[in-house]
C-alpha cells in the first residue's frame, strides 16, 4: 500500500501512541458485566456492529519520520475476539486480579491495537473485557462505540454484515442517546467556547511543529489567537509554573504491576437528591467525596493536611455537537478532548465546606482556556520529535496527583447479544510518573466508581474505593444536620 492510500494520525492521536512506557501503557480498559448469552451471538455482534468503524481494523505504522492508519492484511478476529474462564468461584474479586494483570499488558503491534475478552464465567452471566488504545480514541467516544454495539431490547437479532453502523437505531433509542448525559455534559457545554479555541489552537499547533520558533515572528499565525490574546499566555504561563504535587503517599515511584478495584452500583438518586440540596452539579459533590477519600489517605499516611490540597487531571470533551450522528456516536474516532488540573482542597474537614469550595474552583476554571490550551499543547507535542513531546508532557504531567474522568452512560438498560447489561465501568490509563488513575460512569441509574493504580502504591485499592462511599454518607449526614441547624435557629430566635 502506498503513503497516498494511508490516512495520517493528527497530532493527538500520534502524542497518545508515542506515550507508552513500561509502567504506564495508554490503553483503556472497559468491561460490561451481563446475563448470560451465547459466545457465538456476542462474536457475531462484534464483526456485525464493531468492526463498522473502520478504524478497528487498521494498525499504526511509522513510516518516513510519519504514523499513518494502515488496513491489516493478515486481519483475523480470533486475534482480537477470545473466550476465557476464570479460576475458581469467578466471582468478583478473582475478576479483580484477572484485569490487574491484563491491564499491564502490551499490544502486538503488528496488529491493530485492541483486544476484546468473553469471560464465559462470571457470577452465573459473563464479563466483556474491552480493551483499546488510547491513539484510537479517546474514552467518550469509545462509551458510544460500546453504546452502539447494543440494543434497547434483548429481542433483536444480530444484524448481517455491512449493514451501516447506524441503521439499527430506533428513535427511541436515538432520543436515550441523546438524553443518557444527566449533568456532566451540561458542565462541558459550559465550556463550549473550548471548542472553537481548540480548533483554533490546534492549528496555531501546527504551525509550531512545522514552523519552529519563526512562528513567533508572524503576525499572521498569533491572529490565530485573536479574542483570547494576553489572556491565554497569562494562563499558559500560569499552568507552566504551577509547582508539581509532592510524591507522598499518593506518588512515588512506579512498578509495572498494576492493581485494579470498582464499587457496587450506587444509586443515581442519592447523588441526585445531596447536589440539589446543596445547590451544586452531581460532578462538584462527586470531586468533594474524592478530595475527602484522598484526605484520609493522607491522614491514615501520618500526613499533614490542613490547609493544603492536590491536583487532579480531569478531562473535558470538547467535541462540537455537529460532529456527533444521531446515535451520540462521534463522526470520527481520535482524541478530541482537553484537561483541566482541580484542585482538591484536603485540608478541609467539613464536606459541606469542601463542596462549596469545589464549586467555586470549578466555576473558574468552567471559564478558564485550560481544556484548549491543552489540546493544543498535546496535539503540538504529537508533531514534535519523540524526546522533546517527552519533555513537555512530563513538565505538566508532574503538576498532579491522579487522573480522574467521568464518562455518562444510558439512562435505561441496554442489551448485547440478547443478554441484558448490569454494569458498564472503565479504567483510565495514567501518564508520566502518575500512579493513579480513577473513573466514575453512570448507567441505567446508577453510578459507580473505579480505580486503576500502581501495585506498589496501592496495594489496597478496595480501601481507596471504600472511603469514597464513605465519604457520600458524611455529605449526606453532613448536609442533613445544616439543613435542621437552619430550621431550628429562626425558631429559638422567635
Amino acid at each position: 500500500m502506498s503513503d497516498s492510500a494511508r490516512k495520517p494520525l493528527n497530532g493527538a492521536d500520534t502524542a497518545w501512541l508515542r506515550m507508552d512506557s513500561p509502567c504506564n501503557l495508554m490503553i483503556i480498559n472497559a468491561m460490561l458485566v451481563t446475563e448470560r448469552m451465547d459466545f457465538s451471538d456476542f462474536r457475531n455482534t462484534i464483526i456485525n456492529r464493531f468492526l463498522s468503524f473502520p478504524r478497528f481494523m487498521t494498525r499504526p505504522v511509522l513510516k518516513s519520520g510519519q504514523y499513518f492508519w494502515e488496513n491489516d492484511p493478515f486481519f483475523d478476529i480470533d486475534n482480537h475476539v477470545k473466550k476465557v474462564a476464570l479460576a475458581g468461584a469467578a466471582d468478583k474479586k478473582i475478576l479483580q486480579y484477572f484485569l490487574a494483570d491484563l491491564v499491564s499488558v502490551p499490544f502486538d503491534e503488528s496488529k491493530p491495537l485492541w483486544q476484546i475478552l468473553f469471560v464465559e464465567n462470571y457470577k452465573g452471566g459473563n464479563a466483556v473485557i474491552l480493551r483499546v488504545h488510547h491513539s484510537y480514541a479517546d474514552g467518550l467516544a469509545l462509551i458510544s462505540v460500546f453504546n452502539s454495539i447494543t440494543d434497547a431490547s434483548s429481542n433483536v437479532t444480530p444484524l448481517p454484515l455491512a449493514v451501516h453502523k447506524q441503521e439499527h437505531f430506533s428513535d427511541d433509542e436515538v432520543s436515550s442517546f441523546k438524553e443518557m448525559n444527566y449533568e456532566w455534559p451540561r458542565y462541558q457545554r459550559a465550556l463550549d467556547s473550548a471548542v472553537i479555541r481548540a480548533d483554533k489552537y490546534k492549528s496555531f499547533a501546527k504551525k509550531i511543529s512545522s514552523d519552529g520558533v519563526s512562528i513567533f515572528k508572524n503576525q499572521d499565525a498569533f491572529r490565530e489567537l485573536i479574542g483570547d490574546g494576553v489572556r491565554a499566555v497569562a494562563e499558559l504561563a500560569q499552568l507552566a509554573t504551577m509547582p508539581a504535587d509532592p510524591k507522598e503517599v499518593l506518588k512515588g515511584r512506579l512498578g509495572v504491576r498494576k492493581t485494579c478495584a470498582w464499587s457496587e452500583p450506587l444509586s443515581f438518586d442519592k447523588f441526585y437528591g445531596i447536589a440539589k440540596v446543596v445547590g451544586c452539579k452531581i460532578n462538584d459533590l462527586l470531586l468533594s467525596c474524592v478530595a475527602g477519600a484522598f484526605r484520609e489517605e493522607l491522614m491514615a499516611a501520618g500526613k499533614n493536611v490542613e490547609g493544603k490540597h492536590i491536583h487532579i487531571t480531569l478531562p473535558v470533551n470538547i467535541r462540537s455537537e455537529d460532529e456527533m450522528d444521531a446515535g451520540g456516536v462521534p463522526e470520527e474516532l481520535g482524541n478530541y478532548f482537553g484537561t483541566v488540573f482541580v484542585p482538591l482542597p484536603v485540608g478541609i474537614e467539613n464536606p459541606l465546606e469542601r463542596v462549596y469550595k469545589i464549586k467555586h474552583d470549578m466555576i473558574a476554571l468552567k471559564q478558564s482556556l485550560q481544556p484548549a490550551l491543552s489540546y493544543g499543547i498535546l496535539y503540538a507535542a504529537g508533531l514534535m520529535p519523540t524526546g522533546v513531546q517527552k519533555t513537555v508532557l512530563e513538565s505538566f504531567g508532574n503538576k498532579t496527583s491522579a487522573v480522574l474522568s467521568n464518562v455518562p452512560g444510558p439512562k435505561k438498560p441496554r442489551y448485547i447479544a440478547g443478554a441484558r447489561i448490569k454494569e458498564q465501568m472503565f479504567w483510565v490509563p495514567q501518564t508520566g510518573d502518575l500512579g493513579l488513575g480513577l473513573s466514575i460512569i453512570s448507567y441505567a441509574g446508577q453510578i459507580q466508581f473505579g480505580l486503576v493504580g500502581d501495585a506498589k502504591l496501592f496495594p489496597s485499592p478496595e480501601r481507596i474505593i471504600n472511603r469514597f462511599i464513605t465519604q457520600i454518607e458524611l455529605h449526606r449526614t453532613d448536609i442533613v444536620a445544616s439543613y435542621i441547624e437552619d430550621l431550628v435557629q429562626p425558631t429559638m430566635a422567635s
